[in-house]
């Protein structure tokens, strides 16, 4: 189970483990805008449900489920986790979602995942750590290659977007490689 009160810092953001308490309108309301969720499948969320989806990840052991948090305000703008982890293959997938669009583009998803990347390698000692995303969300596809992330798969029409396939995309990146950066 996740430790509420760990804190990884960075210039811009801190991330902390995610409480039942973040799951309110302004967190819902990300999730019901085409803009925010045009990269991600799931939707349909109320707070309800939300609240369940929150509380079964922050009990399970091998989540690592972070409110992404403003220094300069304390504002919960985003979130980012390490999920479905593999401990034979020791791998996790890495999620990130800025909700607030006010913070898109400002650096704040790179400052995240380096943090997230940094405590999946130093802390869990993960060998890899992967993540899929849609053709379409160019923005992301272009940090997650930045970042060291290399393309290992595509699925082909994969996923639906107002009407339109897309393919989705699986990369991964390996402590080794990060370290070296």
């Amino acid at each position: 189970m996740a430790i509420s009160h760990t804190i990884l810092e960075g210039d811009i953001i801190y991330l902390r483990y995610i409480k039942l308490s973040d799951v309110n309108d302004n967190y819902l309301s990300w999730l019901n805008d085409e803009e925010v969720m045009t990269g991600i499948v799931t939707s349909g969320y109320n707070l309800q449900n939300l609240k369940s989806y929150v509380r079964n990840k922050i009990i399970l052991k091998h989540t690592h489920f972070f409110a992404i948090v403003l220094k300069s305000n304390n504002l919960h703008i985003g979130n980012i986790k390490l999920d479905f982890h593999d401990s034979k293959a020791n791998l996790s997938e890495m999620g990130v979602l800025i909700g607030d669009k006010d913070y898109w583009g400002k650096g704040i998803a790179r400052e995240a995942c380096n943090l997230i990347l940094n405590y999946g390698f130093k802390k869990l000692n993960l060998r890899k750590i992967f993540l899929a995303v849609f053709e379409n969300n160019i923005p992301a596809i272009k940090l997650y290659y930045s970042l060291g992330f290399k393309m290992e798969g595509k699925l082909i029409k994969h996923v639906a977007v107002k009407g339109i396939l897309y393919d989705k995309y699986l990369m991964g990146i390996f402590r080794k490689e990060f370290m070296k950066k």
